[in-house]
């Protein structure tokens, strides 16, 4: 299952701007809407030949860049089956980034990715999870909060838990 479909992508960016990245340099530029309408569920044949065969590529070089987003993305330790809108957003975030090769970039799309980048290794490494917790995972008992100082801040190691106050 994928953590951002082709709907992801375009919900997140815009039909012009995903044709301009995903249709060939060396192909004719596809009508206007009819990457948005494609991605919706319209039938190819609507269109010329040409424009069919410009929209297959494109929607290939779409697949290729979700699927090598959510590559990334399992190779930071999240399982596959998990569906959540912001992996959908990490997801989208990554492919446009691999659309554009590199070419193109502006200060904001590079940080939008090392953002995303960031967030997954901040998951890898245990700091934050990107996995939300199932029905059945188990609710802890009672008030559980742990706070812990640093003792070259505040002068102690001390831990205090809820029941202490």
């Amino acid at each position: 299952m994928a953590f951002a479909t082709r709907t992801d992508l375009l919900a997140r960016s815009n039909a012009r701007r995903l044709a301009q990245l995903a249709v060939p340099a060396d192909r004719d530029m596809v009508p206007h809407d009819a990457l948005r309408a494609v991605i919706a569920g319209a039938d190819l044949t609507e269109y010329t030949a040409q424009d069919q065969a410009s929209l297959a590529l494109a929607l290939d070089a779409i697949d290729k860049a979700l699927n090598d987003s959510d590559a990334l993305i399992l190779s930071y330790g999240i399982p596959a089956t998990v569906q959540t809108t912001l992996l959908a957003r990490l997801a989208s975030t990554i492919a446009l980034y691999y659309l554009q090769n590199a070419e193109r970039m502006d200060k904001t799309e590079t940080s939008a990715y090392e953002a995303a980048i960031a967030t997954l290794k901040a998951h890898a490494r245990g700091e934050l999870n990107l996995v939300p917790a199932l029905p059945t995972d188990p609710v802890p008992d009672g008030d559980v909060i742990s706070i812990s100082s640093n003792s070259q801040r505040f002068g102690g190691g001390a831990t205090v838990s809820a029941g202490d106050w």
